[in-house]
């Protein structure tokens, strides 16, 4: 059974896994981050909308009354309505919602919260700022670095017993590649495939000089395609 290294936050991982089982495959789980929430306070409104680009700030919070929720993501919008969020926009990634809420909101300057992490990317701010709207962050939850390797994944990059490696988040990806500096396993990184969820993630492997197989959605399923697609290719080059 080919073995899958996904680098994931443990819940997202776990999920994972048991996509990656469903289609033959083995996961080894080595998270990259551990999610912890900051307990920050909101700023004070009222909010024209309540932004979220991930489940997991939805998670930090309960709902919030009378507010509809903009969200990034199917999962983002099933986690939000299964807590009680009233989901109105769902957009396939930031730069969409952005153009989604510069359009509904035409001419009339609004005010947003963002429910975010603390380290992210500001497309989603930059363009609602730069259309002329108001956005308070509430940084909900932090991604905090692993200083190690799980044993298990180690010892299978070690042996060269990694098929694929699965990149979520550029960040993931950063720490994966330095961790495998510190274990001294860079000169594996070419000997396993590398697949990402977007451009963006596959950056920190692309510098490292190693190829990598981009997803054509920004998805888990997406990545599942992927992984297939590179599956069946290895397969008849067998």
């Amino acid at each position: 059974m080919k073995r899958v290294l996904v680098l994931r936050a443990r819940e997202d991982a776990e999920r994972t896994a048991l996509a990656l089982r469903a289609a033959g495959f083995e996961p080894v789980l080595s998270p990259a981050l551990e999610i912890v929430p900051t307990h920050a306070a909101l700023p004070a409104g009222p909010f024209d909308a309540v932004l979220a680009t991930s489940a997991k700030a939805a998670q930090n919070l309960p709902p919030l009354s009378g507010a509809t929720l903009d969200v990034v993501g199917a999962r983002t919008a099933e986690v939000a309505a299964r807590l009680g969020w009233r989901v109105d926009l769902v957009a396939a990634d930031a730069a969409e919602l952005a153009r989604a809420l510069c359009a509904r909101h035409a001419g009339v300057p609004a005010r947003f919260l963002y429910l975010a992490g603390h380290d992210r990317r500001a497309v989603l701010e930059t363009a609602l700022r730069e259309a002329g709207h108001e956005i308070e962050v509430a940084a909900l939850y932090e991604a905090v670095a692993a200083t190690a390797l799980a044993p298990m994944a180690c010892d299978a990059i070690e042996k060269s017993k990694i098929f694929a490696t699965a990149h979520f988040s550029r960040r993931s990806a950063e720490i994966f590649v330095r961790l495998v500096a510190r274990e001294g396993l860079t000169r594996r990184l070419c000997e396993m495939r590398h697949l990402a969820i977007s451009d963006d993630a596959a950056t920190p492997i692309r510098a490292a000089g190693v190829a990598v197989a981009v997803a054509e959605a920004p998805n888990e399923k997406g990545v599942m395609a992927a992984l297939a697609k590179i599956a069946r290719n290895a397969g008849a080059g067998a």
